[in-house]
């Protein structure tokens, strides 16, 4: 089998490309990540806020069903638009390192958009697709083969952005037979660019919200949900099962991680897609040589 470049050379390679690029890829990640936010915030904000309102000044359930709806609706369009940006940086983050790679420079962002935009409908098929599988790996019965398959299918992106002539079947096959007998490599990487593009920052900007004594007045935003709660069945049935018990500012606490865990990770897709579409080209090309070579001898 062909040399392979050192998952080092290709983190550090990834990471470099991303700093140098960061005003661009932040500007370009904002509207997908924060606009998921900002939808979810105005839909359940506004509904919860006025559901008890609308409940004593209509006549019937169906017209609060009605109202409730168009109170949501704009929340829910902006949390749509957003999340569809956010699917289509999938692709045209590689896009983007393929163009940085070539010209050293990042420029005409909608072209690269149009990586996926012009093939929508076979893109929301292979999404579609995708999510099955998660689906299916992430039940209690596929846990561990789930996540092993996982791996070998992890390039299918990148594939998917290259190889456009490919199927959407022949993409999955295409990445499990780059990842094959690169398996644990392929893992470690996913572990070091988990543990640095997601843990290492979200730990590093919880730990400056505690310095700066933002991280309770942040965490009270959620009391209202830990407020609408019957904690006290809950903490009877822990008290049997000798638990701690819930309370409400332990329940706002793991609302405020989570949140902040989620925009973490969605602020720093750019860097998992640059060091993945690195790792494609980089087994891609070794497996072209490897091709050769087995032609010649």
């Amino acid at each position: 089998m062909s040399k392979v470049r050192s998952l080092w050379i290709v983190f550090f390679d990834a990471v470099k490309i991303y700093f140098t690029n960061i005003d661009k890829f932040f500007l370009y990640m904002l509207f997908p990540v924060f606009g998921q936010v900002l939808g979810i915030a105005l839909t359940f904000g506004m509904t919860l806020s006025l559901m008890p309102k609308i409940a004593q000044k209509t006549s019937s359930i169906s017209m609060s069903l009605i109202f409730l709806f168009l109170l949501a609706l704009p929340g829910l369009l902006i949390f749509m638009k957003a999340f569809w940006d956010y699917v289509v940086a999938y692709i045209a983050l590689n896009s983007m390192t393929e163009g940085i790679m070539t010209s050293g420079k990042l420029y005409d962002i909608q072209s690269h958009r149009q990586v996926a935009t012009n093939r929508a409908f076979k893109y929301i098929l292979f999404l579609s697709i995708v999510g099955i599988l998660i689906l299916i790996g992430s039940s209690i019965f596929f846990i561990i083969p789930g996540f092993v398959l996982w791996i070998y299918l992890i390039l299918v992106f990148q594939i998917f952005t290259f190889e456009q002539d490919l199927g959407i079947k022949d993409c999955f096959k295409r990445s499990f037979n780059l990842v094959k007998g690169r398996w644990s490599q392929t893992f470690l990487l996913m572990f070091l660019l988990s543990l640095f593009s997601i843990f290492l920052i979200t730990e590093g900007v919880s730990v400056i919200f505690d310095y700066m004594h933002l991280t309770d007045n942040l965490c009270s935003l959620f009391d209202f949900i830990g407020n609408s709660i019957d904690l006290t069945t809950i903490n009877k049935a822990l008290m049997y099962l000798h638990q701690p018990e819930i309370t409400t500012r332990v329940i706002s606490q793991w609302m405020f991680y989570i949140i902040l865990w989620s925009i973490v990770s969605g602020m720093t897709l750019p860097i998992r897609s640059i060091c993945w579409t690195l790792w494609y080209k980089n087994l891609s090309e070794a497996k072209v040589i490897s091709n050769k070579k087995g032609k010649f001898q």
